[in-house]
């Protein structure tokens, strides 16, 4: 007589293979208790006995999940990764996290060796547009969820912020106060976050017959060197801008530094609205008005989603989930009305 299979179990029990191993470890993946004790019962009266090593290989499961991230210094994706790895932790599952530094070929190097080490499945805050080492890590079995930011050639689940959205509710605020003529500050136009960012910004310019200035837009590296750079911009203005959006944290950390060196008073002399809002901020002299990006709450839905993903015995339609965003005002925004 055949002995039963760890296939025969999820079969009887109308439950997926990875619900079945991980109830059958010991390790609760969000699964009842009313569908572990039905799982136990079905192997039971099937006389499934559980090889725990011979499983594993079978199985091909590792109970294990990559999360790659643009920049560790950085809080706001130190807040994604702690919502990942809470979230998991309810699970029995380890996290592996890898840092790209905002490069194409780091994060594509990273990628494939969470691959090769058999993962489960990935998490990626994406550098860039580009998808191709994400497509190949999904050809080779690991399931993916991207993190802040889409990439339109990649089927994947998203979880983010309506950046586009966002931006311009940051912009428009601006211009509800009177200011006109304002800068962006952003990184380097390669992902969809700062794509977005920009097109918010240029949408509440053009809703109020403004018409978008060239010399406003300032790219520059992504962190604190690429705000201090923006600043050096600003006050070289002929006419300087009355404010500035800057579309992450770590360019506003270089913005202040630079504003501060170069005696330039925020609002005084120049307002500024900052996105990922920060503690930070909040301590800031003066505190600074900033769009909440919710990070930790990103990385709990985004584990969430793949926890899905990995249960499902059918592949699932991608999906984009939203977040709520919000704006925080403080007093680094003058009324110029």
């Amino acid at each position: 007589m055949r002995r039963p299979t760890m296939d025969d179990v999820a079969r009887s029990a109308g439950v997926s293979k990875a619900t079945v191993s991980r109830v059958l470890a010991g390790i609760a993946n969000g699964a009842t208790e009313a569908t572990a004790q039905h799982v136990r019962q079905v192997a039971s009266d099937l006389g499934y006995v559980v090889n725990s090593l011979a499983s594993s290989l079978r199985s091909r499961q590792s109970f294990t999940i990559g999360l790659v991230i643009a920049d560790v210094s950085n809080p706001f994706f130190g807040n994604i990764a702690s919502g990942v790895e809470a979230r998991l932790s309810e699970t029995g599952y380890s996290v592996i996290l890898g840092n790209s530094g905002n490069r194409l070929e780091r994060e594509k190097a990273i990628v494939r060796l969470l691959v090769e080490k058999q993962i489960d499945g990935l998490i990626v805050a994406p550098s860039t547009e580009t998808g191709d080492h994400l497509r190949e890590a999904q050809e080779r079995g690991a399931r993916l969820v991207l993190v802040d930011s889409q990439i339109s050639a990649v089927a994947a689940d998203t979880v983010a912020i309506d950046n586009r959205a966002a931006a311009r509710a940051a912009v428009e605020h601006l211009l509800a106060l009177g200011h006109r003529r304002i800068a962006i500050v952003s990184g380097p136009l390669t992902a969809a976050f700062d794509i977005e960012r920009l097109d918010g910004y240029r949408d509440a310019l053009q809703a109020h017959g403004i018409a978008p200035a060239p010399d406003l837009v300032l790219v520059g590296d992504l962190g604190p060197d690429g705000g201090r750079k923006a600043a050096d911009a600003i006050v070289g203005m002929a006419e300087r801008p009355t404010a500035a959006f800057v579309t992450n944290n770590m360019m506003t950390l270089g913005l202040l530094v630079g504003f501060s060196e170069l005696r330039l008073q925020i609002p005084e002399d120049v307002s500024v609205i900052a996105f990922d809002d920060q503690d930070w901020y909040s301590i800031c002299r003066p505190p600074l008005t900033g769009m909440v990006n919710p990070g930790y709450e990103m990385g709990r839905m985004a584990a969430e989603r793949l926890l899905r993903a990995i249960d499902s015995t059918q592949p699932l339609p991608p999906e984009r989930i939203l977040l709520p965003y919000a704006l925080k005002e403080r007093e680094s925004v003058r009324d110029l009305r």
